[in-house]
């Protein structure tokens, strides 16, 4: 069984140049929903398949929440949304057109498409190395500051966000004199190299207003961390895995031994090592 949403026009703020950015366009969206056969045998419910006006809706929420600089991004977000909004789906087929691009050659349109299956998903999540990250925000709306850094990630269809901690308060570290942090810890199943995960973190980190050059350990509005990455072990310039501060940070440690539980750490499990560490600095759960 298919489901079809043909020809949806929705007014969006997407594209690489400024104009498109201040001005706006129209963009064609085509999807294809595929539902799993078995759960419409004999069926004239309404939970065995996805309601159009749902998805519809979910793609206007998009639309209309976040501005892309590439529609193959949008694509992949858009895509993934759907496919997480019901079990009972196993594939979607999106296009995303321009009908009017900013070029001056005559032509139809210009767009990208993009498919994705629960299958994929599902060999992804097996095979994908086992990745622990910190993040941490101390400037504007620090709650916020996280969840889209979570989002820039997950729009990567080689990052899947398997877990995360609950959100803790607290106080700064290494210089003092500034703003309470926000932190978690969040349990990735990546498909990618080390580096390559490190220059996506980079890209987010540096879209969210964070500048290169800035004050070591200073203010921040996102602060991503590479902890684990499954069992490597990486000594460079500009990455060192498992992170060389994981073991003095009460900030890591304790939504680290919340995603897991069951890690150990200089041969003791992460509770017992925390608690014979009795590292200092105030910490509380936030949510």
């Amino acid at each position: 069984m298919k489901i079809l949403i043909k020809d949806l026009v929705l007014y969006g703020y997407h594209g690489v140049r400024e104009q498109e950015k201040e001005q706006g366009q129209d963009f064609m969206f085509n999807i294809s929903i595929y539902i799993r056969g078995s759960g419409l045998k004999n069926s004239d419910s309404l939970q065995h398949t996805l309601s159009y006006s749902d998805v519809i809706r979910e793609v206007k929420k998009i639309n209309e929440g976040q501005r892309f600089d590439l529609l193959e991004t949008l694509s992949r977000v858009t895509a993934d949304r759907i496919i997480n909004m019901s079990d009972v789906v196993e594939k979607v087929d999106i296009r995303i057109e321009k009908p009017h691009p900013p070029i001056d050659e005559k032509l139809g349109s210009v767009g990208v498409e993009y498919s994705v299956s629960r299958m994929d998903r599902q060999v992804h999540r097996e095979n994908g190395e086992t990745v622990f990250i910190s993040l941490g925000s101390n400037m504007g709306d620090r709650k916020r500051n996280i969840e889209r850094a979570l989002e820039g990630l997950e729009r990567d269809p080689r990052v899947d966000i398997v877990k995360t901690s609950s959100l803790y308060e607290t106080g700064p570290m290494y210089v003092q004199d500034q703003e309470d942090f926000y932190n978690m810890v969040a349990l990735l199943k990546v498909g990618l190299d080390p580096f390559s995960l490190l220059g996506l973190i980079k890209g987010i980190e540096h879209d969210m207003g964070r500048k290169a050059g800035e004050k070591r350990y200073g203010p921040r509005p996102i602060d991503i961390d590479i902890l684990y990455f499954g069992d490597r072990r990486l000594h460079s310039d500009i990455l060192e895995i498992p992170h060389p501060g994981i073991k003095e940070r009460k900030f890591v440690l304790l939504p680290l031994e919340e995603v897991a539980p069951g890690m150990k750490m200089d041969g003791m499990d992460i509770k017992s090592f925390i608690k014979q560490k009795n590292l200092p600095g105030k910490i509380q759960k936030v949510s």
